[in-house]
């Protein structure tokens, strides 16, 4: 039987976003084993963060934010668990346990910025 091939045959090389996104990951891949291997992790160049929090947010607003994050967290792990049967439906719902939690305790620290001394 003759296996057939696209007319033209697609040339991965050819898709400069493809060969992009390979070199991306090649170098991710390298940092990481090149850390293992070492056991010294390697500092993303010049110290970059993924999100920069303005200095303006104020401790109630982040905590309440932080509620908010907690909580979609807990949905989307509660939903994924329901999908889910085992070892695997038990992992996930260990999480959701956790975060639930973590947004009781963000949920008390909120509280208490409310109470005042007397």
């Amino acid at each position: 039987m003759e296996k057939r091939l696209p007319d033209p045959p697609f040339n991965l090389a050819s898709n400069k976003s493809f060969t992009e996104d390979l070199l991306k990951d090649r170098s991710a891949l390298c940092r990481a084993v090149d850390s293992h291997l070492t056991g010294n992790p390697v500092a993303a160049p010049g110290n970059l963060h993924m999100y920069n929090i303005s200095d303006e947010v104020t401790l109630e607003d982040a905590q309440l934010y932080i509620a908010d994050l907690l909580r979609c967290a807990s949905v989307t792990a509660h939903q994924c668990g329901d999908h889910l049967d085992g070892a695997d439906r038990a992992m996930v719902f260990s999480v959701w346990h956790l975060l639930e939690i973590a947004k009781a305790m963000v949920d008390r620290s909120i509280d208490c910025l409310h109470i005042k001394p007397r």
